[in-house]
């Protein structure tokens, strides 16, 4: 890949992000609108109670967590199905199964030992399954989620959403405060697809990733 090609990326990328906000601006107006019309819909009574306490007891935990941590891991669960590659295949079953093991992994021992242990298991996983899962094998799945391009991006960004609920709520609950609550992550869902789209590779849509993380973590410091 020359220079050119890599800075029309890189371009790209940040257009991305600037349309993102622009697009949480929006929403952000519209839902005012709605709050004062349907004062009922109004969503204090969650937060994000485990990221607050993070924050408050180690920053940069919370930073390694949501900058670094949630961009790789999210991004191969959730955009590897998108225009995917063998390599994306093989990511997407690795990654969700390393996600899935985590709350046998974590126990009493460190978080950053934790992290570790789950980059090696994904990294053993995926040594495996290209021993397991020839390419061949794949083309079947790779034909068809080509072919629905635009409706995977739209379901994967929809589950996206979904599995933020976590976020607010101990265990899984949709009514319509949560809803509203969790759209900007359907938003953010989407845009990060479709630069993967774009861009021609999962590294886009984790440094698009990043770039939301880590702006609106140094948001919440700024206005503590």
């Amino acid at each position: 890949m020359d220079s050119t090609t890599v800075n029309q990326k890189i371009k790209t990328l940040f257009l991305s992000y600037f349309r993102l906000w622009g697009l949480y601006i929006v929403y952000g107006f519209a839902t005012v609108f709605l709050y004062m019309w349907f004062p009922e819909l109004s969503d204090t009574a969650y937060e994000q109670t485990a990221i607050k306490e993070m924050l408050d007891a180690s920053p940069f935990k919370l930073f390694i967590l949501a900058c670094v941590f949630a961009p790789i891991v999210e991004e191969m669960m959730f955009r590897t199905l998108i225009k995917p590659t063998y390599h994306d295949v093989l990511l997407f079953l690795a990654s969700w199964f390393v996600f899935l093991s985590l709350p046998f992994l974590s126990g009493d021992i460190h978080w950053a030992l934790n992290l570790l242990l789950s980059g090696l298991l994904l990294y053993e996983l995926l040594f495996l399954l290209k021993r397991w899962i020839p390419e061949a094998k794949t083309i079947v799945i790779q034909g068809f989620v080509h072919k629905n391009t635009t409706l995977i991006l739209i379901i994967t960004s929809c589950i996206f959403g979904l599995v933020h609920i976590g976020k607010y709520v101990d265990g899984f609950l949709i009514n319509t405060a949560l809803i509203l609550l969790i759209i900007p992550r359907v938003i953010s869902g989407f845009m990060m697809g479709w630069i993967k789209i774009k861009n021609q590779g999962l590294i886009w849509s984790m440094g698009l990733h990043f770039l939301n993380n880590a702006v609106a973590l140094g948001l919440i410091l700024l206005t503590r």
